[in-house]
């Protein structure tokens, strides 16, 4: 404890030199007291600042990643390196300050901010996940907008929420049909948020779908009742209402079973190849039911993603799902050996 008074000592009476010494001291909290004192008293000399970079190689990560972090609201370019190490295995406190940083010191264009973002978004905890989604926000990064959809349908609504309007601040119309379908969602924060969003996008086939009366009736059946919901979904099939295609990729994700089973069989229905992904997801589910059904609807698509994903579904541990994946993959690789056999 003496030694972290003295620290303050030194700090109170701006004995630059002094603090150098203690950035060598065998205890490694001191040394980031040290650190931190001697940036508070330097902080408009960056000539002073150069002194203490030998720090950034520091024996103890705890030492590094505060030495980064402090360099890093000086928009110093040099440490973005030292913050794969934070992001990877720093404390939740340091990958949350580092996340905060990033909108407000770096720019979107930097490869390495895009990598460290990635990083943050594939982490365990739900805290850092929801923090990368709002600086991707924050610093409106299109490019990013891709890895924000894996969030929207997300089972904390907090995190909806921030995706939907992380989306809207990218402006890119990928993210249209995620927004789209997210006006049905469970919340009404989330639902006011996406219409918001796609306000902010702008986009002509986003806004024309606010202003069409018979498709906010539709979205308006999917904030209702389980048996609204229900019957607007099979509606929407029966109809081949390719414009509530949002809305079915949404309902996949419903609490109720019966509504994501019918949304499975209208975006057969459909067929179309933006629902792929989402029945693949849907191999997945709980309900063993269900992925027969994901994989009696990928049967209609002649992609190799679809048959991967009824491939893999082999090793279901369900028996039914097993064997209806194991027909399933059969038939397909049939027809689409013979395809590909014409095209020669």
């Amino acid at each position: 404890m003496f030694g972290r008074k003295k620290v303050q000592q030194l700090k109170d009476e701006k004995r630059s030199d002094k603090l150098l010494e203690y950035l060598s001291h065998r205890n490694s909290n001191i040394r980031v007291d040290a650190l931190i004192a001697f940036f508070e008293i330097n902080s408009n000399t960056p000539a002073e600042l150069e002194k203490v970079r030998f720090v950034l190689k520091d024996k103890e990560q705890i030492v590094r990643n505060r030495c980064a972090l402090l360099f890093a609201r000086y928009g110093d370019t040099s440490v973005i390196n030292n913050f794969q190490e934070i992001i990877s295995g720093g404390s939740p406190g340091e990958q949350v300050e580092l996340l905060r940083l990033l909108p407000h010191y770096y720019s979107k264009d930097d490869d390495r901010i895009t990598q460290i973002l990635a990083i943050a978004l594939k982490d365990k905890k739900t805290a850092i996940q929801a923090e990368a989604v709002r600086t991707i926000g924050e610093l409106e990064m299109e490019t990013m907008a891709f890895y924000l959809l894996d969030f929207v349908n997300h089972s904390n609504s907090r995190i909806r929420h921030d995706a939907v309007v992380a989306l809207g601040k990218t402006k890119n119309s990928m993210g249209l049909d995620a927004l789209i379908g997210s006006l049905t969602d469970s919340s009404a924060e989330v639902r006011k948020a996406a219409e918001e969003a796609i306000r902010y996008i702008g986009d002509d086939r986003g806004i024309n779908s606010l202003k069409d009366a018979p498709f906010m009736l539709m979205v308006k059946n999917m904030n209702e009742s389980v048996a609204k919901r229900l019957t607007t979904v099979v509606n929407i099939g029966k109809q081949r209402k390719e414009c509530g295609l949002p809305l079915l990729h949404k309902a996949c994700y419903d609490e109720y079973k019966s509504i994501r089973l019918e949304a499975i069989k209208s975006m057969s229905l459909l067929r179309s190849s933006q629902s792929i992904s989402t029945l693949i997801e849907l191999l997945s589910d709980k309900y063993y039911d269900v992925r027969i059904e994901a994989i009696r609807a990928l049967a209609k698509y002649n992609t190799e993603s679809a048959l991967n994903a009824v491939k893999k579904a082999m090793n279901d541990p369900n028996t039914n799902v097993k064997n209806e994946a194991k027909k399933t993959f059969s038939a397909m690789n049939l027809r689409m050996s013979s395809i590909n056999d014409k095209k020669y």
